[in-house]
This record gives structure tokens, C-alpha cells and sequence, in this order.
């Protein structure tokens, strides 16, 4: 007689499940769900609902895939507890100046596990497996809104016993101002799963969140999350960027803290770590997650940016009516006109910080729309008044 593992269902109860005194606790299927992708948002607290804006973002809220400028890949390996390992592949692609496509594959492995018979005596081993397929779709409504999608099909097998379920992610990020993005995100809408005659539904997620540019260096994240299965947990996170000794390599360090497993592992289960590098298109994360009695996570994410092997990337372009005829040219070019435009109208006529900021807030809504990377006229939006100075 077979059965399922005391060791693993432990886990997955106690690590990924919902805490003593949750309502409906326990009756999720497919926990392995819960465990999230990337080193950076796990190094953050889990804080990234808001923040998502790379390829990351594809689990945590699809609707952070529209800040991808060209194509990015990401491959992560999670060392879980107790010989437990999940991995993950991903990438998304901008398809127009308006929307991005990605697609992403998670797997989680439990290794060989004792085979058990009916009096108690091993009988040789067996494994399991869970098998998460993603397909994203985002898109930008205007400069300040953008929403995302995901369409999953899930997988679990114990043994020769395997089920499957589908299921739908749904995000929005809203640019509240230049430096504060707010985020809302609701995972994992769909079919249960029944494995060997038991059935749940699959564990439902509802996050919200904030993440603010305290700094060119600080980003600060915080996030809500409320399962049906689970009590409300909240999550901190901060990131801090500077260069480093060796030219072109930016480091990153992040830390957070999540509520979420406080109670039954302990205080230090609430603190997460991490750092990061990045030269040019390639990027290397770390993240450390206590997980009190049962052990310590790590996880390693390498992330790569093709739009940082161009020298000049393709720009899109944009239609220009002169002297009654019709031109079309290339966005870029004309973005940074309209910076040169904007530094002499403002020392010549002397604007006032209010008047420079609604010119640099058109400038900001009009060529993001377009794919345009405005980051000159979002820090001098961001820096307040005072004399523009010449590039």
C-alpha cells in the first residue's frame, strides 16, 4: 500500500500552507504555487507587487512586464528545505511600443521519497513533481496605467498519480507620480485539483502594494497580502544601488521582512537578505530566507537584458505634420529635441518650478507612450526646481 509521504506533506502544510487559526486552512491544492520566483523579489520580503519591473515580474503581477524595453531572460534555482529544489526559466519580449509577451516554466522537485507499506517497512523510493506553464500578455492603457494577464497550466504527480488545472493571473500598476508605483495582483483563478480521489481548489491570491523611489539609489517596497485560505501577512522590502570598485558593474544590497510566518517558525523566519550585480546585460542575484527549525533557503537568479548588447536600440517612430506635409521620424531623436527645447525655454523665460514640472510631465506622459526611455525628464521631475542646467 502506497502512501503520500509524511515528510513531504509536513512541508508543504507547514512552509507554504496557511498558519494555525487561518480560516480554511489547508484546503489549497497546488502549494507549490506559493513559492515565488527570483532572488531580487525574495531578497525584498516578497515586496514586489508594485515594484515588479523585469521579467520577475511575470509571477509576481504580469502588468510589470511593460517596463521590459526589448527582451529579457531570467533562469532561477530556489535550494528549498529539506533536500526540496525549485527552479524556474522566463522571458518577455516587447512586441509594439504598447505591449509585451512572455512566457515562463516553473518545477518543483521533491526528490527520492520512502515507499511505505501497509505494516510500516520502506519498500524502495519514489518522487513527485509539480509543473507550473505560464503565458503573459501586458499592455499599457495610457502613460500611467498598465495591466497584465497570465494564462497557466498546472501539473502535479506523486508516483504514476498525476492531475492537471488551468488557471488566470490578473495585475495593474498605476504611476501615482514619477517616484510612486501602486500595484494590485489576484493569482491563481481557476480549476481545482483532484491528485489520488483529493481535491482542492488552487491556493487564490490577492496582493497590494507601493513601491516608492525615495532616491536615485533607494527603492522602498510594502506590500498586502490576503489569501482565502490564510491570514492578511504584510511584506517590506528596500533596495539599495551604488557602483562599484570595477568600472561598469552596478551592486545592489536588498532586505525585507514578511509577517507571513511569524507566527509558527519564529521571529527570524521574517527576515529576508540579499545582493545583486549587474554589468552590462547580465545581472546575478542572491536571496537568503530563514525558515526557523526547518532550514534556510537560497535562491540565485541570472537575468539577462538584451537591450544592453545594442549599442543603439531600434526606436520607434512617430508621424509629424510640417508645412502641411507628413513626416515620420524616429521617436528618439525627437525626444531629446524636446529636452534641448525645454532646457532653453526654461532658462530664457526664466519658468517657474511649477511651470517647468507641467512641461516635463507632457514631455514624460507624451513619449513613454511611445517606448521612448524618458529618464532625463522623469529625474528632473523628480529633483524639483532650480535653474535647469545644459546637457
Amino acid at each position: 500500500m502506497n502512501r503520500k509521504p509524511v515528510r513531504l506533506a509536513l512541508l508543504l502544510l507547514t512552509a507554504l500552507l496557511p498558519p494555525a487559526g487561518a480560516r480554511a486552512a489547508g484546503t489549497s491544492s497546488a502549494a507549490f504555487l506559493r513559492v515565488g520566483w527570483g532572488a531580487r523579489p525574495a531578497a525584498m520580503g516578497d515586496a514586489y507587487t508594485a515594484a515588479a519591473d523585469d521579467v520577475d515580474a511575470l509571477y509576481w503581477n504580469p502588468a510589470g512586464l511593460n517596463y521590459i524595453k526589448r527582451l529579457e531572460e531570467t533562469f532561477g534555482h530556489n535550494s528549498w528545505i529539506d533536500g526540496l529544489s525549485a527552479e524556474h526559466a522566463a522571458f518577455a519580449v516587447r512586441r509594439s511600443t504598447a505591449d509585451v509577451i512572455g512566457a515562463g516554466l516553473g518545477f518543483l522537485n521533491s526528490g527520492d521519497m520512502d515507499r511505505a507499506n501497509k505494516y510500516g517497512y520502506t519498500e524502495g523510493y519514489y518522487s513527485s513533481s509539480d509543473l507550473a506553464l505560464l503565458f503573459s500578455y501586458a499592455r499599457r492603457l495610457n502613460p500611467k496605467l498598465a495591466l497584465g494577464a497570465n494564462f497557466k497550466i498546472i501539473r502535479e504527480r506523486i508516483e504514476s498519480a498525476s492531475a492537471q488545472a488551468f488557471a488566470l493571473d490578473a495585475g495593474a500598476i498605476y504611476e501615482l507620480s514619477p517616484k510612486l508605483k501602486l500595484g494590485a495582483s489576484l493569482k491563481n483563478l481557476g480549476t481545482g485539483l483532484t491528485l489520488n480521489k483529493a481535491s482542492g481548489p488552487l491556493p487564490l491570491s490577492l496582493s497590494a502594494g507601493a513601491a516608492l523611489q525615495f532616491s536615485k539609489t533607494l527603492l522602498l517596497t510594502s506590500d498586502v497580502s490576503l489569501p482565502p485560505d490564510d491570514s492578511l501577512s504584510l511584506h517590506l522590502g528596500g533596495e539599495y544601488t551604488y557602483p562599484s570598485a570595477v568600472k561598469g558593474v552596478r551592486l545592489a544590497l536588498r532586505a525585507g521582512i514578511k509577517t507571513s510566518a511569524m507566527s509558527y517558525l519564529g521571529a527570524a523566519s521574517a527576515v529576508t537578505l540579499g545582493f545583486g550585480a549587474e554589468t552590462g546585460a547580465v545581472g546575478l542575484d542572491y536571496a537568503l530566507s530563514p525558515y526557523g527549525d526547518l532550514g534556510i533557503t537560497h535562491r540565485l537568479s541570472l537575468k539577462i537584458k538584451f537591450e544592453a548588447l545594442s549599442a543603439k536600440p531600434e526606436a520607434p517612430e512617430i508621424t509629424m505634420e510640417k508645412n502641411g506635409i507628413k513626416v515620420r521620424r524616429n521617436a528618439a531623436d525627437v525626444y531629446r529635441e524636446t529636452i534641448r527645447w525645454y532646457y532653453g525655454k526654461a532658462a530664457a523665460e526664466k519658468l517657474s518650478a511649477e511651470e517647468q514640472a507641467l512641461i516635463l510631465q507632457r514631455i514624460v506622459d507624451k513619449f513613454t507612450a511611445l517606448g521612448v526611455d524618458v529618464s532625463e525628464a522623469r529625474q528632473k521631475l523628480g529633483g524639483g526646481g532650480g535653474a535647469p542646467k545644459q546637457p
